[in-house]
């Protein structure tokens, strides 16, 4: 009796430590009743597999049923979600077989296989997170094909050179997840099957163990590697953009200044010029000269300068380049920016690569459906002010559509603006997730758009 409950329990284990693994490393995104059914036929599949005596059979079959859920859930490319499948199943495989053979029986002399393989069992999740720990691998920055940023200072596409790095990056890293794909099939192949035959058992087994350990720590850290510096030659570019940014609005920060030294000194000639005609008390001379000396002067009052100035209650140096890019990039379309910023901002509640993006992708939405309305002057309204402790980042639009489904404008790849576009506001709600003090709200409705960003 006991060695069937044990049976059973190394049965359970074996299913929710590949589903929560899977579930995990790939970052998958799926309803409780979904991922309950998909643990439901696992199971079934095991005790089949168990029934037949036949561990390659049970393999082919997670096999192909987990490339199939990642491939209905996360719709990525075909050989990333083989990787990630492949790690899930040789992972779990091979820490239950080092711990229950290698640990458990060679050092401690527990002869029963059933224990053996309960004991392994539950060292797969600790082991799991203890390697995540040891490489520092984050599996949500892991895999660049996975990454979908919005390039918010406007299309990387049109720098070529920018754009071939990147996929320079992800060919690189691609090549190394193909590689470890080929050593984990390898190694798999090699345990269920050469090591049974007789050419295969005059190896040492354990060897075999060592050095395919070596090249999957070895290749996990090498994709790691090749993600992070991807990920920085990106904060490079984000870096010069800001620069880039900030200097534009020191730019034009100097002409308003300018533009206001200018009306002081018209202002007075102009005072000076009237004084005689106005104690003649004629009024149609003081209207001719009036009209006279203001279409001569050079006063210039720019709507887009006026609100750059604004900017000046904002401190924060990412948050201020960001805004006043975004500004002139609406100008040079045609779109008016009315800023309301009451009081100063001097922090930031989360990081701050994160603030520009959060802005620069509500913005770039903005700007795109404000230029779709197709009127003279398209405005977009941005407030950004506190409330008691809370911050607020407000932005409001029109919008041709007269109401949007809201649940699936952040569905990734849902999109007004035709394909491979609509991966800016589900980035948005990736974002947010990372911060409990972060949420938004938004409204679709009445050809008006709103997002809130509220910020404890």
């Amino acid at each position: 009796m006991l060695d069937i409950l044990l049976l059973a329990l190394t049965l359970i284990l074996y299913m929710l430590n590949g589903s929560y693994i899977l579930y995990h490393f790939s970052v998958l995104k799926i309803k409780f009743v979904s991922f309950s059914i998909f643990c439901i036929v696992e199971l079934l599949i095991v005790l089949l597999s168990v029934a037949v005596h036949h561990g390659w059979f049970r393999f082919l079959i997670e096999l192909v049923m987990y490339i199939s859920l990642l491939q209905h859930f996360r719709n990525k490319d075909f050989k990333v979600n083989t990787f990630l499948t492949m790690f899930t199943l040789t992972f779990c495989y091979f820490v239950k077989m080092f711990i229950s053979i290698f640990i458990v029986r060679h050092i401690f002399k527990i002869k029963d296989d059933i224990i053996c393989g309960v004991i392994g069992d539950f060292c797969v999740i600790p082991s799991y997170f203890i390697l995540l720990k040891c490489l520092a691998i984050n599996p949500k920055q892991l895999i660049i094909a996975d990454q979908e940023w919005e390039s918010d200072f406007g299309d990387s596409e049109d720098n070529l050179e920018e754009f071939k790095r990147e996929r320079d990056f992800e060919q690189e890293q691609n090549k190394l997840i193909v590689f470890s794909e080929i050593i984990m099939i390898f190694f798999y192949l090699y345990n269920n099957f050469v090591r049974l035959s007789d050419f295969g058992s005059r190896f040492n087994f354990r060897y075999v163990v060592f050095i395919y350990v070596f090249l999957f720590f070895m290749m996990l850290h090498l994709i790691n590697v090749k993600y992070k510096e991807w990920e920085n030659s990106k904060l490079l570019i984000y870096k010069d953009r800001l620069l880039s940014g900030l200097a534009t609005y020191t730019q034009e920060v100097d002409k308003s200044y300018q533009s206001v030294r200018m009306f002081r000194h018209d202002f007075t000639n102009i005072l000076v010029s009237m004084r005689e005609t106005i104690e003649t008390q004629e009024i149609e001379a003081v209207r001719k000269t009036y009209g006279e000396i203001l279409e001569k002067s050079s006063i210039i009052l720019e709507e887009n300068r006026k609100e750059v100035a604004k900017l000046s209650n904002i401190t924060v140096l990412e948050l201020k380049s960001v805004l006043s890019a975004k500004i002139l990039q609406a100008e040079m379309r045609n779109v008016t920016v009315e800023l309301e910023i009451p009081g100063v901002i001097d922090n930031i509640r989360v990081e701050k690569l994160d603030i520009v993006r959060l802005i620069g992708i509500a913005l770039d939405n903005a700007i795109d459906a404000a230029v779709e309305t197709e009127v003279d002057k398209a405005v977009i309204k941005v407030a950004i002010f506190n409330k008691g402790l809370t911050r607020y980042y407000v932005i409001e639009n029109d919008m041709v559509q007269e109401k949007l489904p809201i649940p699936l404008i952040f569905e990734e790849g849902y999109s007004t603006k035709g394909a491979h576009r609509g991966h800016g506001l589900a980035n948005l709600d990736a974002i947010t997730s990372n911060y409990p003090s972060v949420s938004y709200r938004i409204q679709a409705k009445n050809y008006k758009f709103r997002i809130e960003l509220e910020m404890s």
